[in-house]
């Protein structure tokens, strides 16, 4: 690790204001689409914030030794030792071979469990249960333990199973993320040996929402993919870009798509309750030479159920007679009807049912009264999860 960002720092929790929102609901083929705006009563703060000011941030770089605590040189978050949140384990450093300049630090050091079925960190949310969080897993191998061996093993929230872990290669990132919603006031992220290799974590992290975003009927959202439509950069954006910490990444259509981009902020004056990053917003595709605008996804498992969150603005500032006006399709059922994007400001549409399909076709289609063609600045998809046995403490081991 980069000792010179080492320090001793008081780890403290500061409570975020919740941000009032006002919310539009219709009926299209029997699925109800809410539409949020920017309609936030109170004005955004422009000056930059740490993460440790959003009250339910833990960022834990697991593998850390002993108590030690340090700002990450990129991201500028404040990550901490995991002594404290399990007792089990052995801390270990991935192969000098892997480490480089763009290696987040967190992947530097990973802690393994070689003893026991299952291994817990047991994490105290100071916002309290019920109320969502984001939970975010993360590994890579890095040939910690010298033996060239990909392991597979199993996560867990709780006693349910969450996700499996596997790996392409030694330097292959796995992350696994869901939005959750505890109904105690611990959290448990176990790892369960499967008899194929000893399990091991690199980072775990822990960041609270609105309890007015991402609502839907299912228990816990999988994340599937979270796209930032239109990069200008062709990087990640997440904190401090983000204020949740949201990791979104660059998705560039094929050459028929114009990306277009504004060189002004995005929800500068208002935020809706997903405070959506304006790095994100401020770019946008659309076709070229069509009225349409497409793209899908192969699922390859059509009993998944799907939530989908779809996030507009206007970024060119239209004249008077120009108008943008588009209905949106998901596999060839109407979605939305005539949606306006406004101009820097987000929009999210998203349908409180689940879609399945072994596709997700997404189409956005341009009204007769419109002059210009569709537009798209984000998209997030998730997979619904139930978890049905319900939590008990966990004794690691």
């Amino acid at each position: 690790m980069a000792g010179d960002f080492k320090c001793n720092l008081a780890w403290c929790f500061l409570l975020w204001v919740s941000f009032v929102s006002v919310f539009a609901i219709g009926e299209y083929d029997g699925k109800s689409i809410v539409l949020a705006t920017e309609m936030s009563s109170i004005p955004h703060k422009q000056a930059r914030r740490k993460l440790d000011d959003v009250g339910g941030s833990i960022s834990i770089d697991c593998g850390l030794p002993g108590e030690l605590e340090y700002i990450d040189r990129e991201t500028q978050i404040h990550y901490v030792s995991d002594s404290k949140y399990i007792n089990t384990g052995r801390n270990h450093n991935i192969s000098d071979k892997f480490i480089s300049e763009t290696l987040q630090e967190t992947y530097e050091n990973v802690r393994s469990f070689p003893e026991g079925k299952r291994n817990c960190y047991k994490l105290n949310h100071p916002e309290g249960r019920n109320t969502i969080y984001l939970i975010r897993a993360s590994f890579m191998y890095g040939n910690y333990d010298g033996l060239n061996q990909l392991p597979k093993f199993n996560l867990y929230m709780g006693v349910n199973l969450w996700d499996s872990v596997t790996f392409k290669n030694s330097s292959h990132v796995v992350t696994k993320e869901i939005l959750h919603v505890p109904v105690k006031d611990e959290i448990y992220v176990c790892l369960e040996n499967t008899d194929m290799g000893t399990p091991f974590i690199s980072a775990l992290e822990l960041r609270h929402f609105h309890n007015s975003s991402y609502r839907t009927k299912s228990g816990s959202l999988l994340l599937y993919q979270r796209l930032d439509f239109g990069s200008t950069t062709n990087k990640t954006v997440r904190f401090n870009e983000d204020s949740f910490d949201r990791i979104w990444l660059p998705y560039n259509l094929p050459e028929y798509y114009t990306p277009l981009s504004t060189s002004f902020a995005v929800d500068t004056t208002n935020k809706t309750e997903y405070e959506l990053p304006s790095a994100v917003m401020k770019t946008a595709v659309t076709p070229r030479d069509s009225s349409s605008l497409e793209f899908q996804f192969e699922t390859g498992d059509p009993t998944l159920e799907f939530y989908v969150y779809m996030h507009f603005a206007e970024i060119e500032e239209l004249q008077e007679n120009e108008r943008r006006e588009f209905n949106i399709t998901v596999n060839g059922n109407l979605w939305h009807k005539s949606l306006i994007p406004n101009y820097l400001h987000s929009t999210t549409i998203f349908g409180e049912q689940s879609i399945r399909g072994s596709k997700l076709m997404f189409s956005m289609h341009k009204q007769q009264s419109s002059t210009l063609p569709p537009i798209i600045n984000a998209i997030e998809i998730y997979i619904g999860k139930d978890f049905l046995q319900a939590p008990t403490d966990e004794e690691d081991g």
